[in-house]
């Protein structure tokens, strides 16, 4: 290899180390779980026994567990489900605090008895907490499943009689719109206009016979242009009515034009529908928020108290000014989309949701208190770094200095060679 070569060689090796040791790449990888429910027998009867799995799957090893789980207590009731399991009414608690060994996978058996005809889901309700080995949060997420009940048993207490044949609905409302024509029992088939950004429909109903079972097919994963939506009771004795909701789900241009044409101006706050969802609350438009009480360690803003106010028919818990109660502002602490819990200020007059800023000087004084720790953190962050950088740029340098002098060396040593070979030609 001539000396060029090995110049150029020697310039690609030097750099390739500056470059490995000025560069660092970080991988972050956040843990994260998934709760999935599921049951193995089908065709359950009422009065019979039945077992759903909840089974716990994470990414690392699993340290804790803290679940609430619901279920329709008027389908079946709850028998057992082990040492960490507790609960009845519709609401069970899972609580394993403290899980020995190295296990990424946990599942549960939970024992139910099955009585009255109908249809009734179980889920996680709220938010489930599950801990890695290091007691991080992972990030969670979970399924619900609808359980069939076959047959006419009546709930405990009730009298067994002839099954009646009323599968009719009172009332059929849906959270993202109108129902076109209003509802009527007679009528089975309606329209429904929804915007782009809505992917699932919640509706609130109430059956003429309350031993009847309503389900919903086609509500959610709502895709842009036709959607049919079907609602089918079942009345005691089996017999099926069916209600079809013909959905049109705009584009983003479609639902932009219609805000211009009905004068709705964007950035005026959150439209929204008000709805119950298995004994929760929420708010569901563009964003979907829910209505949650508000936590020992959350401060209740001065001058508010804690109140029930009706909104869109359903009862919501709100806080009030104590001097004002009339007030066009009312105060919910709700839980959003992130996972973030906050108070948001709700306007009567405009009807729209946004996000409670506070008051500026208890915000500032709440910051004030929290400054030291942060500063004095921040402070020895940074002068870590500057150390970091310091050594980066001498280990730098050192490499330039090298390289400069391989250069030189190189240059040197070549033209030492010319003239090496000049004299050998004038001594020829």
């Amino acid at each position: 290899m001539n000396l060029r070569g090995k110049g150029l060689r020697f310039a690609v090796l030097i750099l390739t180390s500056v470059f490995l040791i000025g560069v660092r790449t970080v991988r972050i990888s956040a843990a994260n779980a998934m709760i999935q429910f599921g049951v193995g027998q089908t065709g359950i009867t009422a009065g019979t026994e039945f077992v759903v799995t909840m089974t716990v799957n994470a990414s690392e090893n699993i340290a804790g567990i803290d679940a609430y789980v619901s279920y329709d207590a008027a389908v079946m009731s709850f028998v057992d489900g082990g040492e960490n399991v507790s609960g009845d009414a519709g609401l069970l608690h899972i609580s394993q605090p403290d899980i020995a060994g190295s296990r990424k996978s946990i599942q549960y058996s939970l024992k139910f008895k099955a009585y009255g005809s109908g249809t009734g889901s179980i889920g996680i309700s709220d938010e489930a907490v599950i801990k890695g080995a290091g007691g991080q949060k992972m990030d969670t997420t979970s399924n619900r499943i609808s359980i069939n009940v076959n047959g006419g048993a009546a709930q405990p207490g009730s009298v067994v009689g002839e099954l009646s044949n009323d599968n009719n609905l009172l009332s059929l409302e849906v959270s993202n719109g109108v129902l076109e024509p209003e509802f009527n029992s007679g009528i089975t088939k309606y329209s429904l206009t929804v915007d782009y950004e809505t992917e699932k429909l919640y509706f609130s109903y109430k059956a003429s016979d309350e031993m009847a079972a309503v389900a919903f097919s086609g509500n959610d994963n709502l895709f842009t242009g036709d959607n049919k939506v079907r609602v089918t009771v079942t009345a005691p004795n089996g017999e099926k009515k069916k209600y079809v909701i013909n959905v049109k789900k705009e584009t983003e241009q479609e639902t932009q034009q219609r805000l211009i044409a009905e004068g709705i101006k964007s950035g005026s706050g959150i439209d929204f529908d008000v709805y119950n969802d298995n004994g929760s609350v929420y708010i569901q438009n563009q964003y979907k928020f829910q209505i949650i009480d508000v936590d020992e360690s959350t401060k209740i803003p001065t001058g508010y108290r804690k109140t029930s106010v009706l909104l869109y028919g359903v009862n919501v818990t709100a806080y009030t000014m104590e001097n004002d109660l009339d007030n066009d502002y009312l105060l919910m602490y709700c839980l959003n989309e992130n996972g973030d819990k906050e108070f948001y200020q709700f306007d009567r007059q405009d009807k729209s949701l946004q996000r409670y800023t506070g008051d500026l000087i208890d915000k500032v004084n709440a910051d004030a208190l929290n400054n030291t720790d942060a500063e004095s953190e921040a402070a020895a962050k940074y002068a870590a770094n500057l150390r970091q950088l310091a050594i980066i740029i001498a280990i730098i340098s050192a490499l330039c200095v090298i390289l400069v002098m391989g250069m030189i060396s190189v240059i040197m040593r070549k033209s030492k060679m010319k003239e090496k070979g000049s004299r050998d030609e004038l001594d020829f």
